[in-house]
C-alpha cells in the first residue's frame, strides 16, 4: 500500500515475492498471483482509472501538439507558471529543467535585461524567451514599475543614464547591484566596472535631486556636462572584468540557477565514465543499492545532532540540467570527509541509496573531488 500510495517503484520491486508467496498462501495459483501483482505494479509508477486516464490523455496530447508546434510560445507559457509557482530551491530546479529542455528545441533564452525584459518572461523577435526582471532576486514590483515606466521615453544609454531617470527610492541599492550581478546591465559594458561604480553614480544624482528640490543648484549648474560625459568621468572602465566561473555563481545566486552555461557542462564525459547512474537514474534504482554519481555541490548545510552532540552534514548534489538530490553525511563519515566538503565544486560521491517521500537520498560513504 505504501509502495503504490508514495509512488515508490523500487519499494514495489521488493514487495513481489511476499505479494506472491502470501497470494499462493491464500489459495491463488503462483502464475495467477504473478498476473495479478503485474496489473497492480504500473501504479506505483503512474496510473488513474480509466475516466481520470482519458482526461489526462486529452491534455497531453493538446499540450503536446502545442509543444511542438508553437515551441516558443508553449516554453514562455511553462517558464511563467513555473515563476510563479514553487519558492525556493524546487523553483529553481523547476526552472533549469524547463531551459534546459529549450535548449534542446533549439529556443534560445535571451538573460534579462534592463533595456529589453518586462516584468515576466516574454517572447523576443517571435524566436526567442526572454528572462523576466521579476525572477531576478531582490527585484521588486514596485522597482520593475518604474524601471518600464521610465524605459517607455526610451532605451537606457548607461547607467548613469538608468539612475537618472528611474526613482531611487524604488530601485534601491541592493536592487542595483542584483541587476548588474544577475547581467540586466550588461548592455552599459563591464559587470566589475558597473558594480564599483554604481554607489557614487547613485549618491551623485541622489545628490542632485535634494539640490533641485531645496532650488540650491551650484553655481556652474549651466554648465553641467551631458549625461555620456558624466558616464565617462565616473565609471570605473579600468576594473577588470570577473571570470565566466564568478558569472555563473551571480547567476546561481540572484536567479536561482546557472542560466547561461553550467560547471559541469566542460566535465560532463569525464563524469559520465565513472559514475554507475545518472542522477535521473536514482528514482528506478532500488533501496539500498550502492551508487556512484557526479555533480555539484550546490548547497551545503551543517548541523550538530542532539543525540552525540557531533556534526554532520545535508548535501545538495546537482547535475548539468538543474536536477538536485539529497546526500546526507553521518557524523563519522563528516569527521572523515568534512575538509572535501566545499560549496561548487565537481564531485563523485559514492553511497547507499534510501528513498525518503519517494525521492532518492544517498548515505554517503565516500567524497572525490573530480581532478
Amino acid at each position: 500500500r505504501k509502495a503504490v500510495g508514495k509512488k515508490i517503484p523500487s519499494e514495489m520491486k521488493k514487495q513481489r515475492q511476499t505479494f506472491v508467496k502470501g497470494s499462493v498462501k491464500n489459495g491463488l495459483t503462483e502464475k495467477k498471483a504473478e498476473e495479478l501483482f503485474d496489473l497492480i505494479a504500473p501504479f506505483a509508477g503512474y496510473g488513474f482509472n480509466k475516466a481520470h486516464a482519458s482526461c489526462y490523455a486529452t491534455i497531453a496530447f493538446r499540450t503536446a501538439y502545442l509543444k511542438a508546434h508553437y515551441s516558443v510560445e508553449f516554453m514562455t507559457a511553462l517558464l511563467t507558471a513555473e515563476s510563479r509557482g514553487s519558492s525556493g530551491p524546487i523553483r529553481g530546479e523547476k526552472i533549469a529543467q524547463a531551459i534546459s529542455e529549450c535548449k534542446r528545441l533549439n529556443v534560445t533564452i535571451l538573460p534579462p535585461s534592463v533595456n529589453f525584459s518586462i516584468s515576466e518572461f516574454s517572447i523576443e523577435d517571435n524566436t526567442k524567451v526572454r528572462f523576466g526582471l521579476s525572477a531576478i532576486k531582490n527585484v521588486g514590483s514596485a522597482a520593475i514599475s518604474t524601471i518600464l515606466e521610465a524605459r517607455e521615453e526610451g532605451k537606457f544609454t548607461g547607467l548613469y543614464d538608468f539612475c537618472e531617470r528611474v526613482d531611487l527610492s524604488k530601485v534601491n541599492k541592493k536592487t542595483l547591484e542584483s541587476l548588474i550581478k544577475a547581467g540586466a546591465m550588461d548592455v552599459f559594458g563591464n559587470r566589475a566596472a558597473l558594480l564599483a561604480s554604481f554607489p557614487d553614480v547613485v549618491n551623485r544624482i541622489s545628490k542632485e535631486q535634494k539640490n533641485k528640490i531645496k532650488n540650491q543648484g551650484g553655481l556652474f549648474d549651466d554648465f553641467k556636462p551631458d549625461t555620456s560625459s558624466y558616464e565617462m568621468m565616473i565609471i570605473k572602465s579600468d576594473i577588470e572584468e570577473f571570470s565566466d566561473k564568478e558569472k555563473l555563481i551571480f547567476e546561481r545566486e540572484l536567479l536561482g540557477f546557472f542560466l547561461t552555461d553550467h560547471p559541469l557542462n566542460q566535465e560532463l564525459e569525464n563524469i559520465l565514465k565513472i559514475i554507475t547512474h545518472t542522477l535521473e537514474e536514482l528514482s528506478d534504482e532500488t533501496e539500498g543499492s550502492r551508487v556512484k554519481v557526479g555533480g555539484l555541490l550546490a548547497n551545503i548545510k551543517k548541523i550538530i545532532t542532539k543525540k552525540s552532540n557531533s556534526e554532520m552534514a545535508f548535501v545538495a548534489l546537482e547535475n548539468h540540467v538543474g536536477v538536485n538530490i539529497e546526500c546526507v553525511v553521518f557524523p563519522k563519515t563528516f569527521e572523515v570527509l568534512k575538509n572535501k566538503l566545499i560549496k561548487d565544486t565537481i564531485v563523485i560521491i559514492e553511497g547507499k541509496l534510501n528513498f525518503k517521500d519517494g525521492n532518492p537520498v544517498i548515505i554517503v560513504d565516500t567524497i572525490d573531488r573530480l581532478n
